[in-house]
């Protein structure tokens, strides 16, 4: 039987060896005989495998729908490259459906198509000539790995006589190989399934994480909210904190400008320019505070300090508002010194920012008492009130910037809501902590500053 033409344009092509196919036996011979040349060709053991299966596969379409036909093995060249070329060809009635079965569209029940179909994604080249005339001519080429000696034709001659001889039962001895390679494939899948294991494990983890980190923006999402929302109420408040000191100042300008010459009206409007502006200078020395912790420029300049004078010296700077107020204001302090390591302008303005804040939101002829409390190594404040109290909801956000408890309608009181976020903020630069309780709405407040102390010996000077 003539063979047909190569499609594949090739510089060189060399035969290697040609075989009939016509019974069984010639199909098993066929795969044997492609292992065999593949391996003499350098190629790796799967692709041993794979160039033995489908020339197998299209050699038993020869015997089951065209009865007689070759396969040819060649080698050939291009661009440097060696490949082998397999040429599988028969005189049968040709394959009318040939566009359905490469679409992938033809659902067999006989398998046939399916050796087509392989041999055109297993292998590099892939051709294939049919027709009702012409019988069916197939092409494939392997490129042969980097490295393989030429295939001279003296080499050729060395490869076919280093063929085996094809044993006597060689059926036998093919289901033997390819028990062989089913077994080193079933391997090569527990190992695929044992590394697709490990990539399942990474994935679940990095699973876990995308959800943890997406807990984790959910709630800093939620946080921004709640701080853009807290912004816009400080912004509220603070323009009514201004604007009332600065309403009463200009009216107190006015009126000096409409009287000047009236010493008592005088003196009684400069009174209320100089408290007013008293009060806007606390307002702004507040929002620099929280400017000054939030970029973390706030200076502590720590030294030995009795914190029961700070205390003393705190419920002095309040005592005016709190009697003003009708608040029966209590102190209990141990007999001797309480020594920490802190700054003593810092600590004062912690102790009187929760005292001002006991104050302020405490109803008039309340109860404020502020307690220390010495244990071994550490030291506790609390500052106790019988006021409005804090409600749970709030409780948690209580030290965030700008937050505030339940203001009556006319915002009496004031404040930006600055307080206790600088003193969280004071407290934990000496090494503290600051906590509040409450049992809830007009069951008063506790607030609780916790430092370490200086031990006695450490304490005295030297």
């Amino acid at each position: 039987m003539q063979s047909a033409v190569s499609p594949f344009p090739f510089a060189a092509t060399q035969a290697v060896l040609t075989l009939a196919v016509q019974s069984e036996f010639d199909v098993i011979a066929s795969r044997q005989r492609a292992r065999q040349i593949a391996s003499l060709c350098g190629f790796t053991a799967l692709d041993q495998a794979r160039i033995a299966t489908v020339v197998s596969e299209l050699a038993r379409n020869i015997f089951n729908y065209a009865v007689i036909g070759t396969v040819t093995f060649s080698v050939t060249q291009d661009n440097g490259r060696q490949h082998l070329m397999m040429a599988v060809e028969d005189r049968g009635p040709g394959i009318g459906n040939i566009d359905e079965i490469l679409g992938g569209r033809y659902r067999s029940t006989t398998g046939m198509g399916l050796g087509i179909l392989a041999a055109r994604r297993l292998m590099d080249r892939f051709d294939i000539r049919t027709g009702e005339d012409i019988g069916t001519a197939i092409f494939m080429c392997k490129t042969m790995p980097a490295g393989t000696a030429r295939m001279t034709s003296a080499a050729i001659d060395k490869l076919l006589s280093q063929l085996d001889v094809l044993p006597s039962n060689v059926a036998l001895s093919e289901a033997n190989q390819q028990n062989r390679e089913l077994t080193e494939a079933l391997n090569a899948l527990q190992a695929r399934q044992d590394e697709l294991l490990i990539v399942t494990a990474r994935l679940e983890e990095t699973n876990r994480r995308i959800e943890a980190l997406n807990v984790q923006l959910d709630q800093k999402a939620d946080a921004l909210l709640r701080a853009d929302r807290s912004k816009d109420e400080f912004l509220a408040i603070l323009s009514h904190e201004l604007r009332g000191p600065l309403s009463a100042a200009s009216m107190a300008a006015q009126l000096l400008q409409a009287g000047p010459d009236e010493p008592d009206k005088t003196a009684k409007m400069s009174q209320v320019i100089s408290r007013q502006v008293g009060h806007m200078s606390r307002l702004v020395e507040d929002l620099l505070d929280v400017s000054r912790v939030s970029r973390g420029l706030v200076v502590i300049d720590k030294a030995p300090l009795d914190i029961a004078e700070v205390i003393s010296g705190a419920v002095e700077q309040v005592a005016t508002a709190a009697a003003g107020k009708g608040h029966a204001l209590g102190v209990s302090l141990p007999d001797g010194p309480v020594i920490v390591h802190g700054d003593r302008t810092r600590m004062l303005q912690v102790v009187s920012n929760l005292l001002t804040n006991a104050i302020r939101y405490t109803p008039d002829g309340g109860r404020i008492h502020v307690t220390l409390e010495v244990n071994v190594g550490a030291m506790a404040i609390r500052v106790v009130d019988n006021g409005i109290g804090v409600h749970a909801d709030l409780m948690p956000n209580l030290f965030d910037l700008y937050v505030q408890a339940e203001r009556t309608s006319d915002r009496q009181g004031g404040g930006l809501g600055l307080g206790l976020a600088l003193v969280k903020n004071l407290v934990e630069a000496h090494d503290g902590t600051v906590t509040a309780e409450s049992e809830g709405r007009n069951r008063g407040s506790t607030f609780t500053v916790r430092m370490p102390v200086i031990e006695p010996a450490c304490s005295q000077p030297a």
